[in-house]
């Protein structure tokens, strides 16, 4: 082939690729830390607006990732909690480069949460993800009562309250005593954590000793689906840490 063919076939193909253009990146937008108000260790109100994903494609809705810690302190704030337990902290601030909103290189995969210990949330009788958050969200409110045994719950306007769940990772490990956010014996009992048991208590996070109290962490993030149809993820943004009830 000489010259001349060889530099017509290259020209040929660089205007082929200027023509197509270059496929955007997919970005789904942050959750803004302005549309969270936090209540102490007990609430937190989302405001989600329904408009938020309109038009975005390929955007199918949120996931609310969490965390249960089993500590010996008791802790009345989140900026305490963050501060002064070793494993919250550790926590909190490996995943700051993913929810600081002017980081907006750093994108989770998807093992950033669950490399962590973090597992999705889920409802008692409904899915989430077709409900509290769905595409088309609705401001709600993740509430955890101060009342001996009264399971946590999400509430939304005018909706019967949601009772959230534990996750068991498709049956891969099985809560302890129960799916409940209460801060059973079971629960706090060390032997049952991760770090002893991943098949039980996966998502709970312990220490040697006795554990008086417990808290979860919680994040939102955005998700769509790509075009390769694997999940796609936005910018997660803290919610809160919540203090459990006890069962």
């Amino acid at each position: 082939m000489n010259r001349i063919k060889i530099s017509v076939i290259f020209t040929l193909s660089l205007l082929a690729l200027l023509s197509c253009g270059i496929d955007e990146i997919p970005y789904l937008p942050q959750v803004p830390e302005g549309w969270i108000t936090t209540v102490r260790t007990d609430r937190a109100d989302i405001k989600l607006d329904p408009l938020f994903f309109d038009s975005i494609s390929y955007a199918t809705g949120y996931i609310i990732y969490y965390k249960i810690y089993i500590i010996s302190t008791v802790y009345d704030t989140v900026p305490e909690l963050i501060s002064r337990n070793s494993r919250i902290s550790s926590d909190y601030n490996a995943l700051r480069q993913y929810t600081d909103p002017t980081n907006t290189s750093s994108i989770p995969s998807l093992n950033t949460f669950k490399n962590r210990g973090f597992y999705e949330l889920e409802l008692e009788k409904d899915k989430i993800r077709e409900t509290v958050l769905s595409k088309t969200g609705v401001p709600f409110s993740i509430q955890f009562p101060l009342r001996r045994g009264e399971p946590p719950f999400i509430d939304i306007t005018n909706t019967p309250n949601y009772i959230i769940y534990r996750s068991t990772d498709g049956g891969a490990f099985n809560p302890k005593p129960d799916r409940y956010f209460l801060g059973s014996s079971d629960l706090k009992n060390y032997e049952y954590a991760t770090e002893k048991s991943p098949t039980i208590n996966a998502d709970v996070s312990g220490q040697s000793g006795v554990s008086e109290h417990a808290y979860t962490s919680m994040y939102i993030v955005p998700v769509g689906i790509n075009k390769n149809f694997s999940r796609l993820y936005g910018k997660p943004t803290h919610i809160s840490i919540f203090k459990l009830p006890e069962s």
